[in-house]
């Protein structure tokens, strides 16, 4: 395996990299492999995509509808909760006749449908 932070001439890429400690050099090293690992993969799949528009388009579909799907599914389950902790307040006469007439157009809109 090649030192990918070493230019021809044996000038360092990063000019950060440690000069007299081994530990920290490989370490050094390793993350610079990385990061050219990534970005060749990066170049690898813009190619894949823009050799292959029609996948592009199905993918980023079933994204928009699984996004559109679990944010129904979350804000039906985020408005039954406060319903259900909203029910156990009818019973406080401040506050309970609101609860009451919000519960009501809850149960009627529920019935219409």
């Amino acid at each position: 395996m090649s030192k990918p932070n070493v230019k021809k001439g044996g000038k360092s890429l990063y000019p950060a990299t440690p000069q007299h400690d081994p530990i920290e050099e490989k370490y050094y090293n390793k993350l610079a492999w990385l990061a050219d690992r990534t970005e060749k993969s990066r170049i690898a799949d813009f190619i894949e995509n823009y050799q292959k528009p029609g996948r592009v388009i199905w993918i980023n579909m079933l994204a928009g509808v699984s996004r559109g799907v679990g944010l129904t599914i979350g804000t039906a389950i985020i408005i039954f909760i406060a319903v259900y902790i909203l029910s156990f307040f009818v019973s406080m006469p401040l506050v309970g006749k609101y609860i009451a007439q919000l519960l009501d157009w809850v149960n009627t809109f529920k019935h219409t449908k």
